[in-house]
């Protein structure tokens, strides 16, 4: 290999391979990369790392060890300790319950829940033979109530990045809103999907002849009810919008779902969909599951999830620490399983699954000792790999690496002042590498940061 430089890995114990140590020093780094560098703009903070897999060497490192924002790469650590604590193919479970004349909605923090599957528990409970029903309750005690992460902003607003984090949640916990033109002057036509009254829509838009489109969409919670309001104009010319706004009481969002699909098919509910605990003694009529968690983690990473990271914490806590799940549960097992690959020792802070949090912090040093030890557990490595985005082909990479297409699997990051780049790549004699770059406190472009990225990566896989 080019560079010989110092072996990357020290055998812990000398009795297992899982628990490696970077060393943080390289002899004579390649030029190229140091003067791509120095000629950085001084106001972007840099930092990255660079390991041979097969050979176990340590073939690059700038600013390694320093802590960076790791936005949405934190992603990889939430997702390696789902796969590795719970399994391949753990699967969520939604039960549905009838205590008398009332039906019970118990969720466990399925994060793929959608709108067609509470249409077919509708199916179900009519084919029970029933035709009437008094409440419907939604049961949401599998987690904590705490509807955001730590250090979440308050004035994310609702949108889909921000979701609100419950034991039983579906779609995302989004409504989608599609905005037609409808002649000159008059209001656009809008429509929900899934069809509900749950959110209730306030039009004040207009349609216009020609000119810019200027709809906006906000959703408000107010007096316990879910609103839209659309104002703006849009050119009669105009094709169909699609705006995806989160949902208060997602509970109760499932719970009205329901309601609805029951009517649509002939049971009659006399109540209204409320929160309740599921009782001791319960006629089980239905039970739903999730896909396996390797496909859940490949939704989650190919195209960052904030939703459904946030939702395996919760998870990865009550499974392992106990019901209620809770962030801190969750984030307990994730610092054990650090400890398993050999970092938990080293300053970093973890507060939430998704990377949202400005409090988190990271060095790139440990992001690059994660992707060290996943590759080695042959259990999860495969289902791990292939959540990752391919570079110019699918997920947040599909408009990068373009002209080296499938050479780059890795986990992007980004929040306002913060961007990184972490997973795996193949050189251009065949080496594989683990590699974590991160960038902050810059006020350029993230699409001049993502440029530098990707520049460097490409010399990287040219020089070794």
């Amino acid at each position: 290999m080019k560079h010989i430089i110092l072996p990357l890995i020290i055998l812990l114990g000398g009795c297992t391979i899982n628990k490696v140590a970077l060393v943080s020093y390289v002899v004579a780094p390649p030029q190229a990369i140091t003067e791509f560098i120095q000629g950085l703009p001084p106001e972007l903070t840099f930092g990255i790392v660079v390991y041979e897999l097969d050979e176990g060497q340590l073939l690059y490192e700038y600013n390694g060890h320093k802590l960076f924002t790791p936005a949405s790469t934190l992603k990889l650590i939430t997702a390696a300790t789902a796969l590795a604590k719970l399994g391949t193919n753990y699967r969520f479970e939604t039960y549905f319950f009838k205590a008398g004349d009332d039906i019970y909605i118990k969720g466990t923090g399925d994060p793929s829940l959608l709108s067609k599957d509470i249409e077919l528990a509708a199916r179900e409970i009519k084919w029970y033979g029933i035709d009437s029903l008094r409440h419907i309750f939604v049961d949401e005690s599998y987690f904590d109530t705490i509807r955001k992460g730590k250090g979440w902003m308050w004035d994310e607003g609702p949108h889909p990045f921000n979701p609100n984090i419950s034991a039983l949640n579906v779609n995302y916990d989004l409504i989608e809103v599609i905005i037609k033109p409808n002649g000159v002057g008059n209001t656009p036509r809008v429509r929900l999907e899934p069809p509900t009254n749950f959110v209730i829509i306030c039009n004040n838009a207009v349609t216009i002849d020609s000119g810019e489109t200027t709809i906006e969409v906000d959703r408000i919670y107010e007096q316990t009810v879910n609103k839209l309001i659309i104002k703006g104009e849009l050119p009669q010319s105009h094709g169909e919008l699609r705006v995806y706004r989160t949902v208060e009481r997602p509970a109760l969002y499932v719970g009205h779902l329901l309601k609805e699909n029951l009517k649509r098919i002939g049971v009659k509910v006399y109540g209204s969909a409320l929160y309740g605990v599921t009782p001791a003694e319960v006629e089980t009529l239905w039970v739903h599951y999730s896909p396996c968690l390797s496909k859940i983690v490949f939704e989650l990473n190919k195209w960052s999830s904030n939703f459904i990271a946030e939702h395996l914490l919760k998870a990865i806590g009550a499974e392992l620490k106990g019901v209620p799940g809770t962030a801190d549960k969750g984030l307990t097992v994730v610092e054990e399983f650090l400890e398993e690959v050999g970092i938990n020792g080293y300053p970093h802070k973890i507060v939430d699954g998704s990377g949202l949090s400005r409090y988190n912090l990271i060095s790139p040093y440990e992001l690059v000792q994660l992707l060290i030890y996943v590759y080695r557990q042959f259990s999860y490595l495969y289902e791990f790999v292939a959540s990752l985005p391919i570079g110019g082909i699918d997920g947040t990479l599909r408009s990068r690496f373009e002209s080296t297409p499938y050479v780059v699997r890795a986990k992007t990051g980004t929040v306002t002042g913060a961007s990184g780049l972490a997973g795996y790549t193949i050189t251009e004699n065949g080496h594989l590498l683990a590699f974590a770059m991160m960038t902050q406190g810059y006020t350029m472009s993230v699409k001049e940061v993502r440029t530098y990225q990707d520049s460097l990566l490409q010399i990287i896989r040219r020089i070794y």
